[in-house]
């Protein structure tokens, strides 16, 4: 029984350089620029906030494998820190899938296809940045309009759960 342990061990040690190599640019990102809130949804969590059982959102989330998001506090990271990990998630084999541009926002969607096809969307709003990381299929053409709809209330707000009913947030 010790001889086991200890091979095991051993394959831990040695497999640990090779699963810290594997990690992705974002996770790399997330460990030098800490996020203020990192939430992780899966397909049943996506669904679960879905109030009004908009049928575009749940054809929309319907392959996906799981997400992540990333607030980024105003401090914590600049544009060029953005245009950093989207220049490194394209040596890296993503591709520009979508860029949008406002006065005051810009999003950039990344996207590398393999089995499980990885989606990357980078957002800045003002002084607020984003981060999601997605693995699985995603109809990126559907986002803008499923926008309008989380702005209209009809789904849970997870970004501001914490908030008391009067509070006013951050949007309003």
């Amino acid at each position: 029984m010790p001889v086991r342990l200890s091979f095991i061990f051993l394959l831990l040690l040695t497999c640990s350089p090779a699963l810290k190599a594997q990690s992705s640019d974002v996770t790399d990102f997330q460990e030098n620029h800490k996020p203020s809130l990192a939430l992780y949804f899966y397909p049943s969590t996506l669904r679960m906030i879905n109030l009004q059982r908009n049928a575009e959102y749940d054809e929309m989330i319907s392959e996906l494998k799981k997400a992540r998001f990333l607030k980024l506090d105003s401090g914590a990271v600049t544009q060029a820190d953005l245009t950093l990990l989207a220049e490194k998630l394209l040596k890296a084999g993503y591709e520009e899938m979508m860029l949008m541009k406002s006065a005051d926002t810009d999003i950039r969607i990344l996207g590398l296809e393999k089995k499980v096809p990885e989606v990357v969307v980078i957002a800045r709003n003002g002084y607020e940045s984003n981060l999601m990381e997605i693995s699985g299929m995603i109809n990126i053409a559907k986002i803008p309009k499923l926008l309008e709809s989380f702005n209209s209330g009809g789904f849970l707000d997870v970004l501001n759960l914490n908030k008391q009913k009067n509070e006013p947030r951050p949007h309003d």
